[in-house]
């Protein structure tokens, strides 16, 4: 079954407005409006974007711990039973794992989850916030006519709300560029180690890789004693007797 692609996130224009002085409450009511409708989309967005992340992470973390619990216990099985089952299955499933917890990392799958949900919990708390503070305004202004000031603080609540959306899709943006390039960097660093260690099993042995042979006759023998001098320590007590 297909997924339905989810659109860009893309901010609409501006509604037309009144002109006359006396519409200023309506203009400004269209603008909140308009900003709150657009904090809505966002945070349907990024609640939306972050169900694919989310499976595809609890698959890949579940696959790499089971894989990291069997790949030890393996060898213990193996240790009970030899004949059982061969302990290199316990490096091969350690390698799955490993490699499920690399392509998570690659990919940002984890990271992609916890940056939606960041994102989406953000907005809905600067959502709230405006909504509270826009009709606080709003009703103590049903009393009354409206004046300069309140203008602007109605004004104020708008920019506010934009820019708290603004902020928070900018720095999600950020992160997302950064775990990108990580995750590009680790892969070609993966890559490069692991071209580096099939070069080398390839390579022949060299001369300081190589098995000393056996030691040449000659160079095993020790040289001969040096030969004992006349008028040793043995014969230096034994003298012909003189003439008395």
């Amino acid at each position: 079954m297909a997924t339905r692609r989810i659109p860009d996130l893309k901010l609409s224009a501006l509604p037309e407005l009144p002109e006359t002085a006396d519409a200023r409450v309506a203009a400004l009511s269209r603008m909140y409006r308009h900003t709150e409708s657009y904090a809505l989309q966002a945070i349907d967005w990024y609640l939306a974007k972050r169900r694919r992340p989310s499976q595809w992470s609890k698959l890949l973390r579940g696959s790499a711990v089971c894989s990291a619990v069997l790949g030890g216990i393996v060898p213990l099985v193996h240790s009970a039973s030899p004949g059982l089952i061969s302990p290199d299955w316990g490096f091969v499933l350690l390698a799955l794992g490993a490699g499920c917890v690399l392509v998570d990392r690659v990919f940002g799958h984890s990271s992609s989850w916890t940056r939606f949900t960041r994102a989406g919990l953000a907005l809905q708390h600067a959502l709230a916030r405006a909504q509270t503070d826009w009709l606080a305004l709003t009703l103590s202004l049903e009393t009354r006519q409206p004046a300069a000031e309140d203008h602007d603080a109605l004004l104020s609540v708008v920019r506010a709300l934009q820019a708290d959306v603004r902020t928070i899709t900018e720095d999600e943006t950020t992160s997302w560029v950064g775990y990108l390039t990580d995750g590009l960097d680790e892969l070609a660093s993966t890559t490069s180690r692991g071209q580096t260690l099939t070069s080398a099993a390839d390579r022949p042995p060299t001369a300081a890789g190589r098995l000393p042979g056996p030691p040449s006759p000659r160079s095993g023998r020790r040289d001969d004693p040096a030969p004992r001098r006349q008028g040793t320590d043995e014969g230096a007590g034994l003298r012909e007797p003189g003439p008395l």
